[in-house]
């Protein structure tokens, strides 16, 4: 335990942090998963959009947010021409 006030405040912010930015990156892999099983523009469009916010949030770096998208829409592109 910290024995100085800022740097219990500091602990608290962490873990708060923390769990936000756990749940956050857990939402971005279900709809990537759910994207990937079912590639409709709804599923996809969603999955850009949560990454899209999480670069913003800074949450992950722009390059790896533009490697995911191009994934993702790479992606659905394939499943279109087997069709």
């Amino acid at each position: 335990m910290a024995n100085i006030k800022s740097k219990e405040k500091r602990r608290k912010q962490d873990d708060k942090k923390y769990l936000r930015n756990k749940a956050q990156k857990s939402k971005i892999k279900t709809a990537i998963k759910k994207a990937k099983m079912e590639p409709t523009a709804q599923n996809k469009n969603y999955a850009v959009k949560l990454i899209d916010q999480s670069v913003t949030s800074g949450l992950f770096h722009k390059n790896k947010a533009a490697r995911l998208v191009a994934k993702i829409q790479k992606l659905e592109e394939t499943k279109k021409q087997d069709n």
